[in-house]
């Protein structure tokens, strides 16, 4: 057994690892194998995936079948409501949450760990809430294994200890932390809804600026295209000439912020293809790929000079102001038009030419200086508001993992 942690048991505490806990008469195993060719979209029993189990939460996510014939075939586990299901592939690697049962019987996939006990031998709620605990997936991080993908096999997870209280006890601390759970989860909703708020006004702000409606009397907007705005090409030369540069990529970008937040300093060596874009101030850049998304930024002092990925078609204002069309490109019109005129399945994107034929109206230059300060005016107060929900978002989180680990030492009671 391997150690974990050094934490002074409460009286009545043992250490106890899974397969102690399930005993022979229980169960802790994997899901199944069970191939594409195996599978029938009409099947009546469902394949319970990776992508159903969540941190905590069961997220019923997939639609994935195979018949009862198929399924006694292979020797399927068949899940029973109540199941500890643990993810022994990211993200994150090993979250456990309970099978809430299913319309149709079900199994699920090999990557997933069946733990049940056998006669009530533990709560198994208080199980999937101290697997989640930090120690715990602390414990799992450090046993995984992979190359591309990471993933913590059976056996390993078989070795780390979990402190086990007394029965009644788990029943408890299972009742405390559903308790405080669903206080900070009522929080948590309330924090969204003021998000969700805040995108539907930032999107009323621009589709208002954009729409002459910021200033006090619209003088005559002028129909015109982004690519008439605009330079038609970058220069493409790269990072030549230097031994480190910037690299902008899409990854870069935070599609909610608008801000490229995750730039890469690079050796020119290890430069991809697709470092090829000379970044100036002013420059917009606008994701091809995906426009749903709306991954979008404005090059700022501090990324002049950087290099951007061919995967950013790169909008370079020609007499107009620049941040005018950074905040066309964010309209939900622009998102929209984009979106019909996607290429590809596996990689959806447009063409550069889709974009610079985008049209809308432009006003005056005096107009255009008026409308983007009060767009910034009004939108620097939601980025402030949205700046305290996500650190009061990001709060909650930490907050439910302690909540977790003071289940885990022994030190979370109700008053």
């Amino acid at each position: 057994m391997r150690e974990l942690g050094k934490y002074t048991l409460p009286k009545g505490w043992e250490w106890a690892t899974i397969p102690e806990l399930t005993g022979k008469q229980g169960v802790f195993i994997d899901g199944d194998w069970v191939e594409s060719k195996d599978q029938d979209l009409n099947g009546d029993v469902r394949l319970i995936q990776l992508a159903d189990i969540g941190d905590g939460n069961y997220r019923d996510k997939s639609a994935r079948f195979l018949t009862s014939k198929k399924a006694v075939e292979l020797g399927c586990t068949f899940l029973n409501e109540g199941d500890v299901l643990i993810a022994r592939m990211p993200d994150p690697l090993g979250r456990a949450c309970i099978f809430p049962g299913d319309k149709k019987r079900a199994v699920t996939v090999v990557d997933v760990c069946i733990v049940r006990s056998s006669n009530g031998e533990f709560n198994h709620r208080w199980l999937s809430c101290f697997v989640n605990a930090h120690p715990f997936r602390s414990a799992i991080d450090s046993l995984q294994a992979g190359s591309t993908r990471k993933r913590i096999s059976r056996r390993n997870l078989a070795t780390i200890p979990l402190p086990v209280p007394p029965h009644a006890e788990q029943r408890r601390i299972v009742e405390e932390i559903e308790k405080q759970f669903t206080r900070l989860e009522a929080g948590v909703a309330a924090l969204k809804r003021v998000q969700a708020n805040l995108k539907r006004y930032r999107a009323a702000v621009l589709k208002a600026a954009c729409g002459g409606e910021l200033v006090p009397k619209r003088s005559n907007w002028v129909e015109t295209t982004l690519g008439a705005v605009t330079e038609e090409k970058v220069l493409q030369a790269g990072p030549k000439g230097k031994s480190k540069f910037i690299y902008v990529d899409i990854s870069s970008i935070d599609n909610m912020t608008k801000r490229v937040v995750r730039p890469k300093t690079l050796s020119v060596v290890n430069a991809p293809s697709r470092a090829k874009q000379n970044l100036t101030i002013g420059d917009v850049l606008v994701s091809m790929t995906r426009p749903n998304l709306n991954a979008i930024a404005f090059v700022t002092f501090e990324l002049d000079g950087s290099i951007g990925s061919t995967g950013f078609h790169v909008l370079r204002a020609r007499d107009v102001n620049p941040k005018w069309l950074f905040y066309i490109v964010q309209t939900n019109n622009f998102v929209d038009v984009m979106c019909k005129l996607v290429q590809g399945a596996l990689y959806p994107a447009v063409r550069p030419k889709d974009i610079r034929a985008y049209s809308f109206f432009l006003p005056s230059k005096a107009e255009q200086k008026q409308i983007v300060a009060e767009v910034e005016r009004r939108l620097s107060v939601v980025e402030e508001l949205e700046a305290v929900v996500k650190l009061n978002l990001d709060r909650a989180t930490r907050l439910r993992q302690s909540i977790l680990q003071q289940a885990f030492e022994g030190k979370l009671w109700s008053h």
